[in-house]
């Protein structure tokens, strides 16, 4: 056999793999230190070489420098106009149509006749359930001028029919109030519905008023741009109707999304003494928010939330640093920094969620800012 094909086997085999183990490892640290020596490659592979080597723990990460900027934030979102106040006027009881009072485009004031249905027939009830309250009223003073000679059940049941009779009355007053339709607010007729002389279900509308000075503007937000709006902001009202622009403020702001849309119902009051702005028009709203002037503002995913609040985590010297933050207004997807937070601030921004503070850094990249 030569001595070509011949391999150790055994025990003494063991011992020679286990020695040309050793001299590659060798020769790999001292191609390494000469690598480092000569400076090949340029100086970041070396330098985070030197690191991995120096902290095997140290974590890659992307580092960006804080910096201020303006707070304010502009949203500009159509929305149809409708009226402050809306009502579909209607006979409760219903009836014969015996007048309707007013037409479309009517301005009438608060108070005002608008219809009246059965009123004739109630009217008649009323005095109907007057008499008897007069009659029940006579019968109880003649058994208590009666003393001792009326018996206690006679007296207790004159009163009771006093007390029936009083709320016969009072129901028939209400039912002919109500024959009477007017107007719960001062606008302008929308529409009316019926005619005199026909029969009008209970409930069936009469007439619709609109209150137009103000007027509203409804708005849908989406999650992003509610967030910074508060009730009483201003708001810039503008519709291809009319010129120029009309000043109004947040009125109301829906508490819950729409289940459909995801979106945020908003309203917004404005002044329409010239009745410019009619029900059904859509106009675009621009509304200034989230405060304004110069403020630390950062992207939402800089922050880290942990159980003992909201922070991030700096970049201080090669080291992670926990740094606790005070969060203001949120500014669609960033958030205003009101402390906790300097310009100039060297913040790890990729690889910080999981980090510990102490913890190595290997910078791989660092960028100009929010």
């Amino acid at each position: 056999m030569s001595s070509a094909g011949w391999r150790p086997v055994g025990r003494a085999g063991d011992r020679l793999a286990t020695g040309r183990s050793l001299i590659g490892a060798l020769g790999l640290v001292v191609g390494l230190a000469m690598l480092t020596a000569c400076g090949a490659g340029g100086d970041a592979p070396v330098d985070e070489a030197r690191a991995v080597a120096g902290d095997a723990r140290a974590s890659r990460v992307v580092v960006a420098v804080a910096h201020t900027g303006e707070s304010r934030l502009g949203i500009s979102v159509p929305g149809e106009v409708m009226g402050a106040r809306d009502a579909m006027l209607s006979s409760a009881l219903g009836g014969y149509v015996e007048a309707v009072a007013v037409h479309p485009g009517e301005v009438v004031q608060q108070g005002a006749l608008i219809a009246r249905v059965d009123s004739e027939i109630h009217g008649a009830s009323y005095e109907m359930a007057a008499a008897r309250v007069t009659l029940a009223e006579s019968e109880l003073d003649r058994v208590v001028r009666m003393g001792d000679l009326a018996a206690p059940a006679q007296k207790e049941r004159a009163e009771t029919e006093v007390a029936i009779a009083r709320a016969q009355r009072a129901q028939s007053a209400a039912q002919s109030r109500r024959a009477t339709v007017r107007a719960p607010f001062s606008g302008v007729i929308g529409d009316t519905f019926v005619e005199v002389g026909e029969v009008a279900g209970p409930g069936t509308p009469i007439a619709r008023l609109v209150q137009l000075d103000p007027v509203v503007v409804s708005l849908s937000v989406p999650d992003r741009d509610v967030v910074s709006l508060r009730e009483g902001m201003r708001a810039s009202v503008t519709a291809t109707a009319r010129a120029g622009s009309l000043e109004g403020t947040v009125h109301r702001i829906a508490a819950t999304a729409d289940s459909k849309t995801r979106a945020f119902l908003v309203e917004v009051m404005v002044p329409n003494a010239d009745h410019s702005l009619l029900p059904g028009m859509i106009a675009r709203v621009d509304i200034e928010g989230g405060g304004g002037g110069q403020a630390m503002i950062v992207p939402q995913d800089w922050v880290v939330t942990r159980l003992d609040g909201a922070g991030v985590f700096l970049d201080d010297g090669g080291v992670a640093r926990w740094r606790p933050v005070v969060l203001g207004d949120v500014l669609r997807d960033r958030v205003v920094v009101t402390s906790g937070l300097n310009e100039g601030d060297r913040v790890v921004v990729v690889g910080h969620r999981e980090l510990v503070d102490g913890d190595p850094l290997v910078v791989a990249r660092v960028e100009g800012g929010a």
